[in-house]
């Protein structure tokens, strides 16, 4: 603000107290009772209230305080000046600092939003190459557990083969041992004449013939025909003497092919009799136990329980199943519970009361005791096994030998650990049910 305005401020505010102090007439006076001044209506007097008395006819001492009143008047409002001016001034010193610092300010608020909009922009693209990381790392992750897969593949492919080559191996060379002394067997025993009998048991002593079937593994399709051929074989030969199915063990297996066993069985003409030398569970528990005539060592095991199922699909067809194997396990069970000479609620209750799994095992004694078994003998003699070959070498899967049958058509492989087992087939009749005792998960279905 330049000189002249500072001049100009300091007379307006100034100028009236000065005209203020000429003495007024006294009429002016005497007007001020109705009328006063706005400059002095707002300001405190020291007269007390009463008629109006003229400047001229106040006391010294009352002029003097009067004075003493307009001066200090003129001096408040000269005051008044100073500190407006020094206001003016003041505001004038500032107004640049408020106008750099509303620059500065709005300077800041440009860079925030800048930066803003930047970091805004350095997140959208930070979440962006975070996404494209997380789904390559997933496209990787998906691409690496394939590739294990396939490599868990291969090694079981590669296992299985090795399986099958070196059982492959096995049965050629077992096969060339057989004909390379199949013809000094025959030479050995070119005078030796099997022992046809019609009663083969003889002074304690079992006589099995040539009129034998191998009876071994589990209970399939393909082993009830093997075994109904050889019956009806024998038979064409003779019908005299007796046919002989020899098991070593067997832990049971289809109910449907048992059945065709027990039938082809019943309608041979020739006496077919079951001699079990290891272990008998299930169906195959049941067809010796039902068979015209059965033998056993002292300490051949006999195994009988309930039938079981692993059926899938909706509640009705589990329902239809469970009642289907509900019906076969008490038609093939009922003539073995007849045979014992009690009910068959009466031979499942002491199926549990003798094992808490419901799994009834004895010894041949017990066996005969129960009526499972007909005769225990001490000595069996295959008058028929006249070969002299090597016995076959135990299987390098580790698996029971006695527990895979050539004529069951069962396969031998290995799951996903390398763990070798027997793969059941698939059952061709879809209301049939395997009957079988396998507490170590040896048999899998198909």
């Amino acid at each position: 603000m330049s000189k002249h305005n500072h001049l100009k401020i300091f007379s307006l505010l100034v100028g009236p107290i000065l005209f203020a102090q000429t003495p007024p007439t006294k009429s002016a006076i005497t007007d001020t009772t109705s009328a006063p001044t706005s400059s002095n209506a707002s300001l405190p007097t020291t007269v007390a209230p009463g008629p109006v008395i003229a400047r001229d006819d106040l006391s010294p001492e009352q002029k003097e305080k009067m004075k003493e009143v307009d001066r200090m008047r003129v001096e408040k409002a000269l005051i008044d000046a100073q500190l407006a001016l020094q206001e003016a001034k003041r505001m004038e010193e500032i107004a640049p600092l408020n106008a750099e610092a509303m620059k500065l300010s709005a300077e800041r608020s440009l860079r925030l939003a800048k930066a803003s909009a930047e970091a805004s922009t350095l997140e959208e693209e930070r979440t962006k190459l975070e996404r494209q990381s997380a789904l390559e790392l997933a496209r990787s992750n998906a691409r690496l557990i394939e590739k294990n897969n396939k490599i868990r593949e291969l090694e079981v492919d590669a296992k299985q083969l090795q399986l099958e080559a070196s059982n492959t191996v096995t049965r050629l060379t077992n096969e060339i041992n057989r004909f390379q002394k199949e013809d000094e067997a025959r030479k050995i025993a070119a005078n030796v004449k099997p022992k046809y009998l019609k009663d083969p048991y003889v002074d304690g002593v079992l006589y099995i013939t040539d009129r034998r079937i191998s009876f071994n593994g589990a209970v399939t399709d393909q082993l009830a025909d093997y075994i109904s051929q050889r019956i009806n074989f024998y038979n064409n030969q003779s019908s005299e003497f007796p046919i002989f199915i020899v098991v070593d063990n067997s832990p049971g297996g289809s109910v449907s092919a048992g059945y065709l066993i027990q039938k082809a069985m019943a309608a041979s003409k020739a006496p077919v009799y079951v001699v079990v030398k290891g272990f008998a569970a299930s169906m195959t528990a049941v067809i010796a136990t039902c068979a015209e005539k059965s033998f056993c060592y002292p300490n051949t095991i006999i195994l009988h329980h309930q039938v079981s199922n692993s059926v899938k699909g909706n509640m009705t067809v589990l329902k239809e199943q469970i009642e289907f194997t509900k019906l076969w396990f008490e038609r093939m069970a009922t003539p073995v519970a007849k045979k014992m000479g009690i009910s068959l609620d009466d031979f499942v209750k002491k199926m549990y009361e003798n094992d808490s799994t419901g799994d009834w095992q004895a010894f041949g004694e017990k066996a005969k005791e129960l009526k499972w078994i007909d005769v225990v003998v001490d000595r069996i003699e295959e008058t028929a096994v006249l070969d002299m070959l090597a016995p076959v070498p135990a299987p390098t899967t580790m698996l029971p030998k006695s527990a895979q049958s050539e004529y069951s058509g069962i396969a031998i492989k290995a799951d996903a650990n390398g763990k070798p087992y027997y793969e059941l087939p698939s059952l061709s009749n879809p209301f049939d049910a395997w009957w079988i005792y396998d507490p170590h998960g040896l048999y899998r279905a198909r």
